[in-house]
């Protein structure tokens, strides 16, 4: 059933499968009711539908009368959402559904992440699935679980099960198609936090950094944003210097590919220097309003009064744990040498996190090279090994390399041309996406990724254009019909 807001619009079943989709819980490692219910979609339309243990999709469709001849085409999306909301905003991601809005041409979320990236990508696949009218070669779609968090649903995907060799992603997130993506891994720090009892003086307070953009730690790193893991980091080094602060916790980011918007510690600090600390925040917060006037205006630094349901960390552990996270490579490492504002190298504090007896840092990084992310995730080994913490890698997925001959870039761009008389834009992306893996199963594939432009990405102010969703939806049409001429 069509969610109010987005009623009326056409094609109408685009936006009502993309409505299905939001009323279905479907964040990171929360894949199962949506691969389901996409199975179930699939099965009554008698389509050759395989689900793995992991909850990955691969469906297959023949091809329409006068295409059997043509080169199966594989349509690919990842099913799952990056899962964040506004600190204020009261929402659970594993059972309420999107709260989807709509002002004139833009969709958007009431108070978190739309879902959009990629559910468009999705809810396109099903169309034409279900389609009994649009002209399309042999099918294969591929779905899969955990895109966001590491990419872990495609390494357990059975490529046997995969004849296509002409692979269209639905994943874009920018405007135009994308020839090219950057690798990415995950890099974890683990501390076994020692604890003891604080002087009685001293009294718990809550430091906070808060109203950054953040953003998409591929595509939005180039902003230079701030990361409040970082620049709490930055400020809690500072008070253990000059005020003998004592840390309890401190916490920051939900996602290792969003770049962290709010981030908080707390820490004890002697009763007689409580406007010290006040002051110091302030004085803070004049040095990062003038760093960040252009990136991140809204930059706040706050302190007010907590409750310490813990002892503080040893001191020895704090400044071990805060070395870390002051020497952690994070934002843009190095720029590409041949196209323009496109980092090659980057790394992004994404998680940092406390509980009784451990304290977790995770660190997603992004290459063009994969000598490039080894030589990171090994600089993050090395400190991992001077500050006494435990290191492992959660995810590694492989880059996508440009091919400068892609015939279905060039069919692609003709359409483009032809139906809407303008050059499209064609990029390599800092922003990693699973054509990586399919490259390294089939190197000889011809890749691209298409799809709905995505505004805000990873953050509540994730949108997406009315207008640009019949485009997409368009131009995905016209590219499946013109496959006779590939």
């Amino acid at each position: 059933m069509m969610v109010k807001s987005l009623e009326g619009l056409e094609p109408r079943r685009v936006f009502e499968l993309f409505s299905d989709l939001c009323q279905i819980p479907h964040g990171s490692g929360n894949e199962k009711a949506i691969s389901d219910y996409i199975r179930s979609f699939c099965e009554k339309l008698g389509l050759d539908v395989y689900q793995d243990q992991v909850n990955n999709l691969i469906i297959k469709k023949p091809a329409t009368v006068g295409y059997e001849e043509c080169p199966t085409v594989v349509l690919q999306a990842h099913m799952d959402m990056v899962c964040e909301k506004e600190a204020n905003v009261d929402h659970d991601f594993a059972k309420d559904p999107i709260r989807v809005l709509r002002d004139g041409d833009r969709i958007y979320a009431d108070g978190t992440t739309l879902g959009a990236d990629n559910a468009t990508g999705v809810a396109f696949a099903m169309c034409v699935l279900e389609s009994k009218s649009l002209f399309h070669p042999p099918l294969e779609v591929v779905l899969t679980v955990n895109e966001e968090a590491g990419m872990t649903g495609i390494r357990a995907l059975d490529f046997n099960r995969i004849s296509g060799r002409v692979i269209i992603n639905l994943d874009c997130s920018d405007y135009g198609i994308v020839v090219g993506c950057a690798g990415t891994a995950v890099a974890k720090m683990d501390f076994t936090l020692q604890r003891e009892a604080a002087k009685t003086e001293m009294i718990a307070k809550r430091v906070r950094v808060s109203g950054l953009l953040g953003g998409h730690s591929g595509l939005d790193i180039i902003k230079e944003r701030g990361n409040a893991n970082v620049l709490l980091a930055r400020f809690v080094v500072e008070l253990q210097q000059n005020m003998g602060i004592r840390l309890v916790r401190f916490d920051g980011g939900q996602m290792a590919n969003a770049i962290t918007r709010e981030s908080e510690a707390v820490i004890l600090i002697d009763s007689d220097r409580q406007n010290d600390l006040i002051a110091a925040a302030e004085k803070y917060l004049v040095c990062l309003k003038k760093e960040l006037r252009i990136s991140d205006p809204g930059v706040a630094v706050t302190v007010d009064n907590a409750q310490c349901d813990m002892q503080p960390m040893t001191e020895d552990t704090a400044i071990s744990i805060m070395n870390a996270l002051s020497i952690i490579p994070s934002g843009v490492q190095t720029i590409n040498k041949e196209v323009a504002n496109l980092p090659e190298t980057s790394g992004n504090i994404g998680i940092v996190s406390t509980s009784e007896l451990e304290f977790s840092i995770q660190t997603l990084y992004r290459s063009g090279f994969d000598s490039k992310k080894r030589y990171m995730l090994g600089k993050c080994q090395q400190i991992a090994c001077l500050v006494g913490a435990r290191y492992s890698v959660l995810s590694d997925s492989p880059e996508w390399e440009y091919k400068a001959d892609s015939r279905l870039s060039a069919l692609i761009q003709r359409i483009f041309k032809k139906r809407f008389g303008e050059e499209l834009v064609v990029e390599v992306s800092h922003g990693g996406n699973e054509c990586g893996s399919f490259f390294r199963h089939f190197p000889d594939a011809d890749i691209v990724c298409t799809g709905t432009q995505i505004i805000g990405a990873h953050t509540p102010r994730e949108s997406v254009m009315v207008s640009i969703i019949q485009k997409e939806w368009e131009m995905l049409c016209l590219e499946l019909a013109g496959m006779c001429d590939y």
